[in-house]
Formats: structure tokens, C-alpha cells, sequence
């Protein structure tokens, strides 16, 4: 039986379900110090892909993996917290473009800091070079997956 529950440990998806779940948390204890109560973790993989640059909803949607109404929804909710803005794009009048205004800004740097400091963590705790090489890894792992679902389309 012990041995069996060793073998349960290292199943991929509960180790990702597990970190992903821990993540959250984290980030919701950092958050709630930062940022406004309505600021909902659920947001972070839009806000933090957006960027300084500003993302078009279409990128969005392609980049996290969500439906054209699950940005559309978290957008209006970011933009009643006034943390973005949008505009019609100038070159695909299909798209429109998502900007973080200057507060988004200024939470967006303060949530870049406290995801370094915990990367910092991280690198203590397994050394930089596993660090790395995990992140290499995973991205691998995402490439992977989204060659498999191209191929299936």
C-alpha cells in the first residue's frame, strides 16, 4: 500500500492540480495586500497577459486558452476596477486592444515583484539551475499540448 501512494504522488496531474492550487492560494493571500478585494485571483493569467504593451482580444483568447466571452467577461470586470482600458484595434476592426491604464500599471509592476520574489523562493529552495530547467520543461510540456490540439483541428 506504501508503495503504491508513493507511485499516486508522482501522477502528473495531481502534482499540477496540487501547485496549481497552492499557487493560487499564494497569490491570493499577496494579492489581498495589494490590490482591491474584487481583484480576484481568476484574473491574473488576463491582467498579467495583457502587459505593458497591451494584448487584442484575439491574442488573449489564444494565449490562455479561453473563450471569446470568458475575456470579454474579465475585461469588463477589469475595467469597472479601472485596471484596463480598450479601444478598437487600428489594423483588424474585428479585434479591439487591451491596455493597462496607469493603475494597472503600477499593480501590474507590484504583482511582477512579489511572482520574483516567490521564483527567488523557488531557486533557493531547488537552485537555480532546477529552476530553470523546470520552467524550460513545463513550457515544453504546454508546446507539446498545444501541437497536439492543432494537429486534432
Amino acid at each position: 500500500m506504501e508503495n503504491r501512494m508513493n507511485e499516486n504522488d508522482r501522477v502528473l496531474f495531481r502534482i499540477v492540480y496540487l501547485l496549481r492550487r497552492l499557487t493560487d492560494r499564494w497569490a491570493s493571500i499577496n494579492l489581498s495586500k495589494v490590490a482591491a478585494q474584487e481583484f480576484n485571483v481568476t484574473f491574473l493569467p488576463y491582467f498579467m497577459n495583457i502587459g505593458e504593451i497591451g494584448v487584442s482580444n484575439h491574442d488573449l483568447v489564444r494565449t490562455i486558452k479561453v473563450t471569446k466571452q470568458g475575456v470579454s467577461k474579465t475585461v469588463k470586470e477589469l475595467e469597472n476596477l479601472g485596471l484596463v482600458y480598450t479601444e478598437k484595434s487600428d489594423t483588424d476592426a474585428r479585434s479591439i486592444m487591451i491596455y493597462l491604464t496607469e493603475s494597472g500599471r503600477t499593480l501590474f509592476d507590484v504583482i511582477k515583484e512579489h511572482s520574483e520574489s516567490l521564483h527567488d523562493e523557488y531557486r533557493k529552495l531547488v537552485g537555480a539551475k532546477n529552476f530553470e530547467l523546470m520552467v524550460d520543461t513545463l513550457l515544453k510540456i504546454i508546446a507539446f499540448h498545444e501541437r497536439i490540439e492543432k494537429d486534432e483541428q
